[in-house]
């Protein structure tokens, strides 16, 4: 639709590039609805000039998160849409703060929620009594008017799912593991603020595994983790079924190790990757590969994802397992991996693993259980306000908080010691135990 002789992008220069002339005269003729224009957001960006200048009745916005940075070239160009009604599509309307949220309906209809310094002096920081507030602002009507926004839950609407259960698979930490452990935690505890979010981060690497360059043999090297151990445990009853699983780890270099790992363990000739580096079309590659199975099923297989990567825009119902080797303090980014298996398209039950390590001594205060015990609480507030779930500053800080906990105990049964005492810390009763040393969560 470029015009002729034509070069480069409406930003370039300030220029209208495309040639748009036959939506004006369908306009001018009373034809303008026979016309859908359907485009992205770095197309509208880069030809903003050319778009914005058509007079559209509607403008649909599908995952309009993607607009929530209001200082963008992206949200400028969003604003920049001249149309008579806008309607915005999300799944994760707040993600890292709340003020995504504000973002997003200045998109839509600029005022109902104030000024950007305004909202953020009353809504940046949440707790229980603003983010109510938040919610009955955004999905009461007020005066005769409608609601602003309308909340569908996936529990509600899709109820032709199979079911996901949702399994807790913790493993007491062996020797070296625990030791490296107690090292980053005591380095945690003794160092300064801006020195314990990057041992904060050094905790949750060690969690996954006490030493991923270590040079150990296959087994070896699984058996140094609790984690690992947890996780081929689970690997290995899904190939005794002949199914299918993701596995998503965080760490780029574990990624590798643990596809070395399960080709040598399980003799896989190919364990694909997806992760940032990833370019689009081989991601798309990679996911026809794995769902051949719906036509042509080959038995056990898995793909190995990195979860902010993969998290959206990827269908992979051939698997119905997913295994959460490393956790994001972010339920909204592990529901996104999870929705990759549990969607449109599924028919069979899934499987969410999350494979957890257990300090013999700190117990419900390892790093693991503390990480789900702030998952759990940041899920359940979700559900009743718009509570942000995405990786904030007072996470971090509570997390390094409840990690300097210094109380140890030695006990016959250390692990089920830690899960009754998590659950209960979450004010829950603890799960019965399943033969494969499981814990059922909901």
């Amino acid at each position: 639709m470029k015009k002729i002789g034509a070069r480069g992008m409406d930003t370039e220069f300030g220029d209208s590039l495309l040639e748009l002339g036959f939506l004006e005269d369908a306009i001018r003729q009373g034809r303008g609805h026979d016309f859908w224009v359907l485009t992205t957001y770095t197309t509208l960006t880069n030809y903003q000039h050319s778009l914005g200048a058509i007079p559209f009745s509607v403008a649909v916005f599908d995952e309009i998160q993607a607009l929530k940075n209001p200082v963008s070239l992206r949200a400028k160009a969003g604003v920049a849409v001249n149309a008579d009604f806008h309607i915005g599509l999300t799944g994760t309307p707040i993600e890292n703060t709340t003020i995504d949220l504000w973002a997003i309906f200045e998109q839509l209809f600029p005022g109902p929620l104030g000024t950007l310094r305004d909202f953020r002096a009353r809504f940046k920081s949440p707790d229980e009594g603003n983010m109510s507030e938040l919610s009955n602002l955004v999905f009461s009507g007020k005066d005769g008017h409608p609601p602003m926004a309308r909340r569908r839950l996936k529990e509600n609407v899709a109820r032709d799912l199979p079911i996901k259960r949702r399994v807790l698979r913790p493993r007491l930490m062996p020797e070296h593991h625990s030791r490296t452990y107690e090292d980053a935690r005591l380095k945690l505890a003794t160092s300064s603020r801006g020195g314990a979010l990057k041992m904060l981060h050094h905790i949750r690497t060690v969690s996954v595994h006490p030493a991923i360059t270590a040079s150990e043999e296959a087994q070896a090297f699984i058996e140094m983790s609790a984690r690992l151990s947890s996780c081929f445990s689970v690997l290995e009853t899904i190939r005794g079924r002949g199914e299918r699983a993701l596995v998503f780890i965080e760490h780029v270099q574990m990624q590798h190790r643990f596809i070395s790992l399960v080709k040598h363990v399980f003799g896989l000739e190919r364990v694909d990757l997806i992760n940032g580096s990833t370019p689009i079309h081989r991601r798309q590659e990679i996911v026809n590969r794995f769902q051949r199975h719906l036509a042509n099923d080959r038995g056990f297989d898995l793909l190995v994802l990195g979860p902010k990567a993969a998290g959206t825009g990827l269908t992979l119902t051939a698997a119905t397992h997913v295994i959460h080797l490393s956790r994001w303090w972010n339920p909204a980014v592990e529901e996104q991996c999870n929705d990759r298996v549990h969607r449109i398209g599924q028919t069979k039950p899934v499987t969410v693993h999350m494979p957890m390590a257990i300090h013999p001594a700190f117990q419900e205060h390892s790093f693991d259980c503390l990480l789900n015990s702030l998952m759990t609480k940041k899920r359940n507030l979700a559900k009743s306000v718009l509570w942000p779930m995405g990786d904030t500053d007072d996470d971090a800080d509570q997390l390094q908080a409840m990690l300097k906990n210094d109380s140890r105990r030695s006990t016959i049964n250390p692990v089920q010691n830690a899960m009754a005492a998590m659950f209960n810390r979450e004010g829950a009763a603890l799960p019965e135990l399943s033969k494969d040393g499981g814990y059922e969560i909901a």
